[in-house]
């Protein structure tokens, strides 16, 4: 079950989700890492790269931000993108974020007309 959340609406929702972990194609195997990201205007923040992101973002760009759900029934955030690094910044173009998560058995109908359990981002 995925909700397509608004780029513009994405600052608002990256705060309801304490933790992120960016997930990148590795040298060797992919890479997961746990960071604290921001927005500043359209772009996500990482103030820190890490040493794998600073080897493999400059010729593999393409990244995915994954934010679990605050509670245990919420929405996963997952944020694909594109990253640059400036200094020691890690910096992502979003280009196509969800508030995503299985249907739970029971849940009702969905109003917006997208599945199960679908809610609206706001």
């Amino acid at each position: 079950m995925s909700i397509v959340v608004d780029i513009d609406e994405l600052a608002d929702a990256l705060g309801r989700h304490p933790t992120a972990y960016l997930l990148l194609s590795g040298e060797d195997r992919p890479h997961v890492g746990e960071v604290e990201v921001t927005m500043r205007e359209d772009v996500l923040v990482v103030d820190r790269a890490g040493r794998t992101a600073v080897r493999t973002v400059p010729e593999r760009p393409q990244v995915t931000l994954l934010l679990p759900p605050a509670q245990a029934d919420g929405y996963t955030l997952i944020v694909d993108g594109e990253a640059s690094l400036s200094g020691e910044e890690l910096r992502i173009e979003p280009s196509h974020a969800v508030l995503h998560r299985r249907p739970r058995p029971g849940s009702p109908p969905s109003t917006t007309g997208c599945g199960n359990d679908c809610q609206p981002l706001s």
